[in-house]
């Protein structure tokens, strides 16, 4: 465990939301603590190293084609340095090329397979979730990543995201992290949501920061926060929840390890007719204002073909 006078320092607040609006993906393993948009959801997005600049955490938010499909990625990867920014590089580039499945299952599958072609050993766990504006359906799958949490606004609870497994395949590897082995099947939980739902995805980092007695923080505590701030915004739900960890583990800031989370709310998608909207955007091709953040990906800031940000 590094010195706190090694720690690095904490991500920074954006007050202006990180906007991806169509055809957009952005992320990587550098430090993030800001509002996001994307069609149909927004919320706040933190991950923090606990070492330099960049961690073994890595996040990614994109948009497709259309700007009717959004998509979040989080993953754990083992290890820091070179190796995770060859994850994060392979996780970019076939998330761009993935931005138009609508099947995040798929997503993974094939991830996992060009990681193990391409030899990676080191241990990447990772949550995907998909939702698709027009019909409100969420899709949330997981490769060995603890499972989110769900908030109906309609119930006032909060409950475990899991999977609906899919052991049928007969695969021992089934929703395994990643580059374990090729062919891996992946489950996935599919839901539709109500405006005013809500998502949280944290990495191991916040379910083992250790306290002051050496215990873990754990899912029980995160779920008796949420469900003390049910009413509050994300955004105050996400400080709340860093000033609990912080206050848990005696560091400021924390320093234990990666700390990684999003906290989401289901909003409504644009207007337009799908068709409409489909054939406006594929023309118009509009984007949001990642330009203006400092890309978390070390390879995103080039510029694609059209001018903008992959």
């Amino acid at each position: 465990m590094p010195a706190l006078m090694d720690a690095p320092r904490p991500a920074r607040t954006n007050r202006e939301p990180l906007r991806l609006v169509c055809s957009e993906i952005w992320g990587g393993n550098r430090p993030i603590h800001s509002p996001v948009e994307l069609p149909g959801i927004c919320g706040v997005l933190y991950s923090n190293p606990c070492h330099g600049r960049h961690g073994g955490d890595v996040h990614y938010l994109s948009v497709c084609g259309t700007g009717i499909l959004s998509r979040v990625c989080l993953a754990d990867v083992v290890g820091h340095g070179e190796t995770v920014a060859a994850v994060s590089d392979e996780m970019h580039a076939h998330l761009r090329r993935c931005m138009n499945q609508p099947d995040q299952r798929k997503v993974l599958s094939r991830l996992n397979d060009r990681l193990h072609v391409l030899g990676f050993r080191a241990m990447t766990t990772a949550a995907a979730l998909t939702y698709y504006t027009p019909t409100r359906r969420l899709s949330v799958s997981y490769a060995g990543h603890p499972p989110g949490w769900y908030f109906s606004r309609a119930a006032r609870s909060w409950s475990r995201l899991e999977v609906e497994s899919t052991r049928d395949h007969a695969h021992p590897l089934t929703d395994a992290a990643l580059a374990i082995d090729s062919g891996v099947p992946y489950s996935a939980r599919s839901l539709r949501v109500a405006l005013g739902d809500r998502i949280v995805f944290v990495t191991d980092g916040v379910l083992e920061t250790p306290g002051i007695d050496g215990d873990q923080y754990g899912e029980d505590r995160i779920a008796e926060l949420l469900n003390a701030h049910r009413d509050a915004s994300c955004e105050a739900i996400g400080q709340a929840l860093l000033h609990d960890l912080e206050r848990y583990s005696g560091m400021t800031p924390l320093h234990h390890d990666d700390v990684t989370f999003l906290i989401a709310e289901f909003v409504p998608g644009p207007a337009e007719p799908r068709l409409w909207l489909a054939v406006k955007n594929r023309i118009t091709r509009p984007r949001g204002n990642a330009t203006a953040f400092q890309p978390a990906h070390r390879a995103s800031g080039r510029p694609d073909d059209r001018g903008g940000f992959e």
